[in-house]
């Protein structure tokens, strides 16, 4: 082989190489991005669970079994959460979300950490904290993976209706 055909094929390595190079680089950046989404999606189904499981139960501790007609009937802003001895099976009510936290690892591909806060809003600033009883109580859920760089956060509004 002459000079001629040894630097060819070097420079058809090198070519080859940085190519090889290129196509590894995007299948890797295309399964990052791939497995973003899949943990955006099963965050999300998480959050929408916990809402869909929050909003089953009754408005207020006071309305779980009788009307409630005043807003002093209400728990007070101040103590929204689980009761004295009540654990998440034995939720009740809406706002027994309130501090609620799981690491979920029940998941093959990843573990998720959930944390939910209740709080009291008006009407005419739904982002607000309202910090005295009202007929709107929102639920923030936070879904968090130590594999994701994404957080994920959603709300609901859960009001109670009452008819003179």
């Amino acid at each position: 082989m002459n000079t001629g055909q040894m630097i060819m094929s070097m420079g058809a390595m090198v070519l080859f190489s940085t190519v090889m190079l290129r196509v590894n680089t995007s299948n890797l950046m295309n399964e990052t991005i791939r497995d973003e989404a899949q943990y955006g999606v099963l965050a999300t189904s998480i959050a929408t669970s916990i809402i869909e499981e929050a909003s089953s139960k009754s408005f207020d501790e006071s309305s779980d079994s009788n009307a409630v007609s005043s807003l002093s009937e209400l728990t007070p802003a101040g103590n929204l959460g689980p009761e004295s001895g009540e654990t998440y099976a034995t939720f009740d009510d809406f706002d027994d979300y309130n501090g609620y936290t799981k690491r979920d690892s029940t998941m093959p591909s990843a573990v998720f950490d959930i944390s939910c806060e209740v709080v009291y809003i008006h009407p005419s600033n739904i982002k607000v904290k309202y910090n005295s009883e009202y007929w709107h109580k929102k639920i923030n859920v936070t879904v968090s993976s130590p594999f994701s760089q994404d957080t994920f956060r959603t709300s609901s509004i859960f009001s109670y209706w009452h008819f003179r």
